[in-house]
């Protein structure tokens, strides 16, 4: 007989002495989350309470350990692990687990809502993709992925429960049970009890078919007759539309295969799935094996919106500029008969009197030197600038080109890291300012000081693991170091 979870959790019960439960935000047979505060790091998180396993000291021993693996396992679309405990209920100890609490609506919510757009439904599924990847080389199997274990928040999908989901209870035969959901679980679930990574592509691809044709393959059938269609009955092709690229109908239509090896890998889903939404994936490079050594995790993807074309090509219009302000300025030098260049003749008077401009007379014009400058980039973001939303300093005004004997304005430079991009100039040459930043897919912004100073920087964060973007300037350049 399960524990009846009403006995740990209520409102104000503190559990391991740190977490304060506040209000339950979800429930299920087996489960209960509930919204708390860590109240040594004063911070919301979620606290999934699983009865079920109370009752076998085998299930217990399993969820330690895989709460453990998951809880190592860092990335944009997985929802972080933070902590593990035990609560005793008579004699009995009832595991819960502490993890990071994501701000939005499941996706069977939005689901229920109505149907969503086609590039919606790609997104998706190629961020549920690149979490099963992660885990996968991690040597996880989630068992359970369903709309309800995937939370929508503001950088993008999170998968819950990656290790320690918790789902019906099915039966297979007589005596046996087996944990999942009906819809979602893969034949070879049913017929042997057999857990691969394969099994969670298939449960994606029941995901991705209810997500593009807004029901499930077998929609109208009783749980018992799902459970049969799984293992005997070829699912229903989805319907060519017109929104939705063939190749990924076909995608769909192979996860859904009988056969665990005849299904596309997590990362194939993820990469097909990216191209065709639009989206950039991003792959860690593996470390290279020792010999003697662990063999290498496969490395993990991560996806962000296409870089703007602004920072793709600001690097090729500003060199481009450069090249073009010094033959510019070294024409402007011949014309007015400055110093000439070594080897390059300077025009007779006559062509220079022929000019259209009118000639200087040589009281008038005072020795210059020219100093050629090199250009911003061509395109710049039109919304105003962070810098100086939070600070005192009004925002930079865009500066008019350089002209002989102004002082050149300062250089732009975009700097780039894994957390995200940050803009910045040198208005001075040792000081630096930060004038505008982007978190990367997944990265938040969690502390600023655009300056200028010596060193202003930016910190991008994702659950643990922080990227800090330091600036400072040598000979006028904008550097970054990153930590």
């Amino acid at each position: 007989m399960d524990v009846d979870l009403t006995v740990v959790a209520r409102p104000g019960v503190v559990l391991g002495g740190r977490y304060s439960l506040a209000e339950q935000v979800g429930s299920g047979g087996m489960a209960v989350v509930w919204r708390a505060t860590d109240t040594v790091l004063h911070r919301a998180v979620a606290v999934k309470m699983l009865a079920s396993h109370a009752r076998d000291p085998e299930s217990l021993a399993l969820i330690r350990r895989e709460a453990r693996a998951a809880a190592a396992l860092s990335h944009p679309n997985v929802a972080q692990v933070h902590d593990y405990g035990e609560s005793v209920v008579g004699d009995r100890a009832v595991p819960y687990v502490v993890f990071e609490l994501v701000d939005g609506p499941t996706l069977l919510q939005r689901l229920r809502a109505g149907a969503v757009p086609t590039r919606f439904a790609l997104r998706i599924g190629a961020e549920v993709g690149a979490a099963l990847t992660a885990a996968h080389a991690a040597g996880l199997v989630h068992r359970d992925i369903k709309p309800a274990n995937v939370m929508l928040s503001p950088t993008g999908a999170k998968v819950v429960d990656f290790g320690i989901a918790a789902g019906k209870a099915m039966p297979r035969r007589p005596g046996e049970t087996l944990l999942g959901t009906p819809t979602y679980v893969a034949p070879e679930r049913l017929t042997g009890n057999v857990v691969t990574p394969a099994s969670d592509v298939y449960a994606l691809g029941v995901l991705l078919y209810r997500m593009l044709s807004g029901h499930t393959p077998w929609a109208d059938e009783s749980p018992a007759q799902v459970l049969d269609n799984h293992v005997h009955a070829d699912p229903p092709r989805l319907v060519p539309m017109a929104s939705v690229p063939a190749d990924v109908i076909e995608l769909c239509m192979r996860c859904l295969g009988k056969e665990p090896a005849t299904r596309p890998t997590a990362r194939e889903v993820t990469r097909r799935l990216a191209r065709a939404a639009g989206l950039e994936v991003v792959e860690d490079v593996p470390m290279p094996a020792v010999a003697g050594g662990p063999v290498p995790a496969e490395p993990s993807i991560v996806l962000r919106p296409p870089s703007p074309a602004w920072a793709r090509i600001s690097l090729r219009v500003t060199g481009a500029a450069i090249a073009a302000g010094i033959v510019v300025t070294a024409g402007w030098l011949i014309w007015r008969g400055g110093p000439a260049t070594p080897g390059v003749a300077a025009p007779p008077a006559s062509a220079r009197a022929s000019a259209t401009f009118p000639t200087p007379t040589a009281a008038a014009t005072p020795t210059r030197t020219l100093v050629p400058t090199k250009a911003a980039p061509a395109v710049v973001p039109s919304r105003p600038s962070p810098a100086a939303r939070t600070t005192n300093a009004s925002p930079s005004p865009t500066l008019p080109a350089t002209t002989p004997g102004t002082t050149p304005s300062p250089v732009e430079r975009v700097l780039t890291s894994a957390g995200g991009t940050v803009t910045a100039e040198c208005p001075a040459a040792t000081t630096a300012r930060i004038l505008d930043w982007s978190a990367a897919h997944g990265y938040h912004e969690e502390s600023v000081d655009a300056g200028p100073g010596a060193a202003p920087f930016v910190t991008f964060r994702h659950g643990q693991e922080r990227v800090t973007v330091t600036v400072t300037c040598s000979a006028g350049e904008p550097k970054a170091t990153i930590s």
